[in-house]
């Protein structure tokens, strides 16, 4: 999975520098106008998606050996000043998803956190599908599944077979999740540039 996702933001960098739009769950919310704005959405994408896929995990552990892409440190740095970079992050992140509604906490979990859907759900949904499989799962909480089959993954399948038959109303389901990512994604940059940490700014420790 972490291999997976490693891939996904490598992709996701080479369209930055070769000028193809790429898909960034935070530019849709934030509506970046500026370069400047620009870049602190993706940095903010970036960043969610390095906390749910490596960092709380290994927060736990106190290892935390990867920074999220945008951290910026100098060639200088040692290998427990980037230990401590990292930490000194995921803790401000974690800050962050505490100070805002467990609702926005939990939508964001949801949509940062690597799973794999239904191509209909994902082509239907695009950076939103996690949502709509969620809500999706609150319509219809106990799905039929096969045993081995997470009642997400049967919430999933079910909704891309709706999907097919047009017996769901994708455009409704699809601004109600997109409202409840957004929604997510606006309070949480906006407890962000509260956080001591600053998007991009090296510690004393990495400089």
């Amino acid at each position: 999975m972490r291999k997976a996702t490693t891939r996904k933001a490598a992709r996701a960098q080479r369209a930055d520098r070769e000028g193809k739009p790429a898909m960034h769950r935070t530019d849709a919310a934030l509506r970046p106008a500026t370069p400047l704005e620009v870049m602190v959405s993706r940095a903010l994408d970036h960043e969610l998606e390095w906390y749910f896929v490596f960092a709380e995990g290994s927060l736990r552990r106190a290892s935390l050996p990867i920074l999220p892409t945008y951290a910026v440190v100098t060639n200088e740095a040692t290998d427990d000043a980037l230990r401590a970079r990292a930490v000194e992050i995921a803790e401000a992140v974690r800050t962050c998803l505490v100070a805002v509604r467990s609702k926005h906490a939990e939508v964001l979990r949801a949509a940062y956190t690597p799973r794999s859907w239904p191509k209909q759900v994902t082509k239907a949904f695009g950076p939103a599908a996690a949502i709509a499989v969620r809500l999706a799962l609150a319509d219809n909480p106990w799905p039929e599944r096969h045993s081995r089959e997470g009642v997400e993954q049967a919430a999933a399948a079910q909704l891309g077979a709706a999907i097919l038959s047009k017996s769901v109303p994708v455009g409704r389901l699809r601004t109600q999740a997109e409202r409840l990512l957004g929604g997510a994604i606006v309070a949480y940059a906006r407890a962000r540039a509260l956080a001591p940490s600053a998007l991009g700014a090296p510690s004393a420790r990495c400089r």
